[in-house]
């Protein structure tokens, strides 16, 4: 172990060292890939946070030394091209990995206030810090897709007919529940696909559980990485709710959509069993001795885990197929649902309804968005204002 570095005058800094807690943050990350991006943006922040402003200590910091990192290493450098800093080194330094840096820093000092108890207040949190940062553009999306009002109704009303039907044959009722749960939520909440589902290799996005949804909005983890709520409508949640009463999960800590896999419900159980120090000839015999795994999942009450973004785009591709529904030669993406409520919002309600219903940071992107998508609405409306019947 490294001594302990002192400050000019000799003396150790009073608090806890910012490399420690770093370290301490790191070992509680499960996720590879999110620990090694988390370990890049800490030690370059401590880094810079010691060599210009003499902060060594967790304690130390405040709202002001955020705001010059923002100003000075993540705004100013953006603009650079001269320093390529993101995670990935063959791109310049864009607006996008300045959020991402940012997100990660806040997360940080959010974890120093509520799960080490070292800080009071998050000094990433304040507005005076936040609107240091770049214009984040990312979230622009024109010429991507976006489900048109038609093809949502016609997807809901396939879900729809064949939930019904499945009640009155021998086919799996309990996927065609799950199926139009899926639709609805993608069509109906505004809530991205790494909200909803699990994310490989992301064990902070596990997918959203039961005890996420109530009457009017849904909890999920952000794009930001903060818990947000979006809009959970009571036409989709009773939907939601009846694919509940189907699937009977064991508790509220159960995924909203478990995925259907087998291996992976098995490794959930062996992980689970393990954890609670059953040895492996008991696992194996609970495994062997049972019905099923949905069986041994409810009577051991071990949460299977949700289905994943991957699965989500092929269940959503099956379903176009079987529905015989495309958007430009394409199934229905799950992003195609939150674009598409976003235009009817921009459209039908107002620039800050869209806004508010995808959570975008500033009505700049909102516009930017759905411009484009609206003036080609107002070109027809402009067409049929000047010429009327005599335009065919």
């Amino acid at each position: 172990m490294a001594p302990p570095q002192t400050g000019d005058d000799g003396r150790e800094p009073q608090g806890t060292r910012l490399e420690d807690a770093i370290d301490r943050r790191l070992r509680g990350i499960d996720s590879d890939r999110y620990r090694e991006n988390t370990a890049t943006v800490l030690r370059e922040l401590a880094a810079w946070l010691r060599t210009h402003r003499d902060v060594e200590t967790v304690e130390a910091v405040d709202d002001d030394d955020c705001r010059r990192w923002v100003q000075a290493y993540l705004r100013d450098r953006v603009a650079d091209e001269a320093h390529p800093l993101t995670f990935d080194t063959d791109r310049d330094f864009s607006a996008a990995s300045a959020h991402t840096y940012y997100n990660i820093a806040r997360a940080f000092f959010s974890w120093c206030v509520d799960g080490e108890q070292l800080l009071a207040t998050n000094p990433m949190q304040p507005d005076r810090v936040k609107d240091e940062l770049p214009e984040d553009t990312e979230e622009v999306e024109q010429g991507q897709q976006f489900w048109s009002a038609d093809a949502r109704t016609a997807l809901l009303r396939y879900v729809d007919t064949e939930a019904h039907d499945a009640l009155d044959d021998t086919r799996d009722h309990e996927r065609a529940f799950r199926d139009r749960a899926i639709a609805y939520l993608l069509a109906d909440t505004g809530a991205r696909g790494a909200e909803l589902f699990a994310v490989s290799g992301d064990s902070d996005r596990n997918g959203i559980q039961w005890r996420d949804l109530g009457d009017g909005a849904i909890r999920v983890l952000g794009k930001s990485r903060d818990r947000e709520t979006v809009q959970f409508p009571p036409t989709t949640r009773k939907k939601v709710e009846r694919y509940r009463r189907v699937l009977e999960p064991a508790s509220e800590d159960w995924p909203v959509i478990p995925t259907a896999d087998a291996t992976s419900k098995y490794r959930a159980v062996r992980q689970t069993l393990a954890n609670r120090e059953f040895d492996d000839e008991e696992i194996e015999t609970i495994l062997d001795d049972a019905e099923d795994i949905d069986a041994v999942l409810r009577e051991y009450d071990v949460a299977p885990p949700a289905l994943t973004t991957e699965g989500a785009r092929r269940v959503m591709r099956q379903l176009c197929e079987d529905a015989g529904l495309a958007v430009d030669g394409e199934y229905l993406k799950p992003h195609g649902g939150r674009r598409g409520l976003g235009h009817r919002a921009y459209t039908e309600l107002s620039a800050e309804d869209a806004q508010n219903i995808l959570r975008h940071r500033s009505i700049e992107t909102t516009h930017e968005s759905y411009t484009e998508a609206n003036t080609s609405d107002l070109s027809e409306d402009v067409d049929d204002l000047l010429y009327g019947d005599d335009s065919a």
